[in-house]
């Protein structure tokens, strides 16, 4: 028995105001990435196209996070015994993989133009590189803050508005160099430069995305930590079978069976485990807690029975 604790209204109300936030922020940046195609193509600026797929993209990434948001509001179920709180992983992991992509295409667009240099209007990137640190700061103070904050796909979400931040700054930058010096190889350059810095933050995303997808051990805990905690229990002789896992949205997931001294009763195996499951919530922070217990007469008839099957197959 786990004795888990649920705020659930909290949370409810939590995922709607992130959704919210999410939803505007998403309508602004379409909207942005449109009117910077359209100057991007009459002034033939390389980065401000760069831009403007950062900001398709980061709508894209915005839409993710909201539909990932909605979706880990809905309660679990027979089938979903779980709940979907992986979808904010799954959000976060496509929105990071969508931004690898359109840096991809910024970098080949880029290479093109060192080559075959064109004239750039200067005065133009400055101002829709204004416009776009305007945008994308009022999206940051939107997504970045709040409730969410720790949420995989609202992390996806500010680090797109982030670097698409910075992008901003860069293209204003380039603008002005454009203005003083006339210089093709600046636009394409600038663009280059973004495209590195999207990357080399979108990988530590991808990672913890992966992670939990992939059930590895939460951030800061691990089976060992599990094991420690469990063996403070005075009743507690040996622990194994220690399984830890993230279930999304900050909520974890442990298991393990631990062998008792003597024989026991059931009614005393069970305060045993409620023991061991507020122990492990307590100093670990893990919402479900699994603990099945075993008696030491019981523990060697199920690791020879656990050797034979492993050395059979």
């Amino acid at each position: 028995m786990n004795g888990n604790t649920h705020s659930g209204r909290g949370h409810e109300h939590d995922h709607a105001y992130d959704g919210a936030r999410l939803g505007v922020a998403a309508a602004s940046n379409t909207v942005f990435a449109v009117v910077q195609v359209v100057v991007g193509l009459a002034i033939g600026s390389v980065v401000v196209l760069a831009d403007a797929a950062h900001q398709a993209v980061d709508a894209l990434g915005l839409i993710t996070a909201f539909v990932a948001v909605r979706i880990a509001r809905r309660p679990a179920s027979h089938d979903w015994s779980y709940g979907f709180g992986k979808a904010d992983a799954l959000g976060g992991f496509v929105s990071a993989l969508l931004l690898v992509g359109s840096v991809a295409w910024i970098v080949v667009e880029s290479i093109r133009r060192l080559l075959e240099p064109e004239q750039v209007e200067g005065a133009g990137v400055i101002v829709i590189g204004l416009i776009a640190i305007a945008v994308n700061g009022a999206g940051v103070v939107l997504v970045g803050h709040g409730h969410g904050e720790h949420a995989i796909s609202l992390r996806a979400a500010r680090l797109h508005l982030l670097t698409d931040l910075a992008g901003s700054v860069v293209v204003v930058l380039a603008g002005v160099l454009l203005v003083a010096t006339a210089a093709s190889w600046i636009d394409p350059l600038a663009s280059l430069l973004v495209s590195v810095a999207v990357l080399w933050s979108t990988w530590h995303l991808i990672r913890t995305a992966v992670g939990v997808l992939l059930d590895r051990s939460p951030v800061g805990m691990s089976a060992p930590d599990v094991h420690e905690v469990l063996l403070l229990h005075d009743d507690v002789d040996v622990v194994h079978h220690v399984h830890v896992r993230s279930l999304g949205a900050g909520r974890h997931s442990a298991s393990a069976h631990v062998v008792v001294h003597g024989e026991t009763t059931v009614h005393r195996s069970q305060e045993i485990v409620d023991d061991l499951s507020t122990l492990v919530r307590e100093r670990l922070g893990v919402e479900h807690v699994t603990i099945q217990i075993e008696c030491e007469h019981h523990c060697g008839e199920r690791d020879q029975q656990h050797d034979h099957i492993g050395h059979a197959h």
